[in-house]
């Protein structure tokens, strides 16, 4: 189900671009295009920066999340967290969550991993995993 504002947003996007070429569809900010703000991963971003195991704890499913950050990390890179943590502690994507012990205690930034890294493991892109994310967790 698509909120109401997202929807003419995005129908509002959509016959603005008709005719037009992809470059124009680039410079429609991204919360236009989708329901969060995704940021664009960083060139070159690693998981060197991801909680390493030791600091983990014995819980399957926090060492599963935080197992996907480091195998997919340019991918956690480029998408929004919905926690709200960018407010609170001022994350700029999902990999920041995993950067931190966030996720540990957060169920929110654990399922939205789990979707994220099962999606990258069936093959799918960033732009496809992002709207799945934004269906999943977005307004």
């Amino acid at each position: 189900m698509i909120a109401r504002r997202a929807f003419v947003v995005q129908i509002a996007a959509l016959v603005a671009l008709a005719g037009t070429d992809r470059a124009a569809f680039a410079r429609i900010p991204r919360r236009a295009r989708s329901g969060l703000p995704h940021p664009e991963p960083r060139p070159g971003i690693t998981s060197e920066n991801v909680l390493a195991e030791s600091e983990l704890g014995e819980r399957r499913r926090v060492r599963e999340a935080y197992d996907g950050a480091r195998r997919y990390p340019e991918i956690f890179d480029g998408v929004f967290c919905a926690c709200g943590c960018d407010k609170t502690m001022n994350h700029r994507s999902l990999l920041s969550c995993f950067e931190s012990r966030q996720a540990i205690g957060c169920m929110a930034c654990r399922e939205e991993a789990e979707l994220v890294t099962g999606l990258a493991q069936k093959g799918k892109t960033l732009e496809e995993i992002r709207l799945a994310v934004d269906k999943e967790f977005g307004d």
